[in-house]
């Protein structure tokens, strides 16, 4: 399952973006945000697909109304891959990717209701707003875009709390906070499928002397109609973050660990895996920027095939991106 991350949560980490620039239509001002990326990446232990492929990543457009008293809108659209440690080759089609419209009744108060970007994660939809350009194992559980409705309200400064209903593949609901409390941004989000699963979620994210550094944890457990008899009904993963920046260059690494037991829900290969990722990267400005990267992912049975339809037990990635943003 594909899975995106909340502009909500985009606090949570530091990604070099340009300021947003402003487009006079006919009955408002919008605010446009967006990037291209592309690169070339090989990969191994992926059946008999190509190793190596040029890809152009992401192309995508944000749209966003100026705050005003009432009525506002969010959207999305263009192409953008998200290729994870478990199934490196997507190929999504173009069109809308995220879109809703908000409505403030009071002060505080915010309604949002379309199609949706969940609140729970670290890593963030647009390839160009995550430190690594493979997405994570962690990630891989993670619900993605859903339509439905969702109603936050600030109980203070930098503090949110949230409720919503939505039908992410079939009804759902969450519940959650985001803010931050001295220095540290967090998110904590308990996520329920109905007859499926559930998922506690907390992020957190802070900075130490120039060092980036975050945390995903996920504890995720089947409802009983979801119980397979003699497998496991849970399932957790954590990953590691840290992002230490000199001037233009900038190295993320991302250590991962899922325990998935017989329960499927990190559809990793047998009981457990762990991954590395390493992206040293070189940002000319503050709107572009060109990395490379080194994956390895490893699970404790053989889930991988190569070209010769032999089992193996890992997978590395690696490759070179490069991104502008607007």
């Amino acid at each position: 399952m594909k899975k995106v991350l909340s502009l909500a949560a985009a606090g949570l980490i530091a990604a070099g973006t340009a300021k947003a620039g402003t487009i006079t239509v006919a009955n408002s001002d919008i605010e446009m945000s967006g990037g291209v990326t592309a690169g070339y990446f090989y990969t191994t232990n992926i059946g008999n697909n190509n190793n190596d492929y040029f890809t152009v990543s992401t192309f995508a457009v944000d749209l966003t109304s100026k705050i005003n008293s009432m009525i506002g809108f969010t959207a999305s659209f263009g192409q953008t891959k998200q290729p994870d440690l478990l199934a490196p080759l997507p190929n999504p089609g173009f069109g809308v990717e995220y879109s809703w419209v908000s409505i403030r009744p009071i002060e505080g108060l915010t309604i949002d209701a379309g199609l949706l970007l969940t609140n729970i994660g670290y890593e963030l939809y647009h390839t160009y707003d995550n430190k690594n350009y493979m997405f994570g194992l962690v990630w891989w559980a993670q619900p993605v875009t859903y339509p439905g409705a969702r109603v936050t309200y600030s109980v203070a400064d930098g503090i949110d709390v949230y409720a919503e209903y939505t039908q992410d593949t079939r009804d759902s609901f969450a519940v959650g906070s985001l803010g931050e409390i001295n220095g540290i941004s967090y998110a904590i989000s308990y996520f329920d499928y109905t007859a499926s699963k559930n998922l506690i979620d907390v992020v957190l994210g802070t900075s130490v002397e120039g060092i980036d550094f975050g945390v995903n944890f996920d504890y995720q457990w089947l409802d009983d109609t979801a119980k397979t008899p003699g497998n496991d009904d849970s399932a957790y993963g954590i990953a590691l973050y840290a992002s230490a920046k000199v001037d233009v260059f900038e190295i993320p690494v991302r250590i991962e660990y899922v325990n998935d037991g017989t329960s499927g829900i990190y559809g990793v290969a047998g009981d457990d895996a762990w991954s590395f990722t390493i992206t040293p990267t070189y940002r000319p400005s503050n709107n572009t920027f060109v990395r490379a990267e080194f994956a390895y992912v490893n699970t404790d049975q053989k889930g991988f095939t190569d070209d010769k339809g032999n089992p193996k037990d890992s997978r590395t990635s690696i490759g070179v991106e490069a991104g502008f943003m607007f």
